[in-house]
């Protein structure tokens, strides 16, 4: 049993080391798009699929809580599924689009291979000319293929959903507390 502990620790230590060595500009290039986002008084939204969901809840409490510093809350809403009027798919693309404005975001975590409720906000977002942000697996080609030239791409180095959902988790620790640098330190 220990060596099936210390393989779950190898093996997320390695797509740690892999993705600090693949995502540093996609990071940053998410950081600074937050940041002039936010300073220009735009919404970000942020929604995910399956496991990926409780991820996006989390990066929008770090927005609206803070996640190192007390300090006034970021305008961001979490997208959930949570209708009995209309489909599951269609929940997501509904609120978007009563609520997204042109120049907002819309932060889509996705670790499944094909996420039908993600996919449709995506293209509610698109419509509302939102910039898209999509931290994702190896295996999303499905929701790679509607980010435009303005959208944003993190791809996780690995098709393993726990993995991906993993280093999700920490990319939203991570990117919120980057928001925090550049806004409240200028870092």
């Amino acid at each position: 049993m220990q060596d099936t502990i210390k393989a779950y620790f190898n093996e997320s230590i390695q797509i740690q080391v892999a993705a600090s060595d693949t995502l540093t500009a996609s990071i940053q290039h998410a950081t600074d798009l937050m940041v002039s986002s936010l300073l220009e008084g735009r919404r970000v939204f942020s929604c995910g699929d399956g496991k990926s969901s409780f991820i996006a809840e989390h990066f929008t409490d770090l927005l609206l809580q803070g996640s190192q510093l007390e300090r006034p809350p970021f305008p961001a809403i979490t997208l959930n599924g949570n209708s009995t009027h209309i489909s599951k798919d269609a929940c997501l693309a509904r609120q978007l689009s009563a609520l997204g404005s042109a120049g907002d975001l819309l932060i889509a975590f996705v670790s499944e291979q094909q996420s039908e409720r993600v996919h449709q906000a995506m293209e509610a977002a698109l419509s509302r000319e939102m910039t898209i942000i999509a931290i994702i697996g190896d295996d999303a080609q499905e929701i790679t293929s509607l980010l435009g030239p303005a959208d944003i791409e993190v791809r996780i180095p690995t098709t393993s959903a726990l993995r991906i959902v993993e280093q999700q988790l920490f990319l939203s620790q991570l990117l919120c507390d980057l928001i925090e640098q550049r806004i409240f330190h200028g870092g």
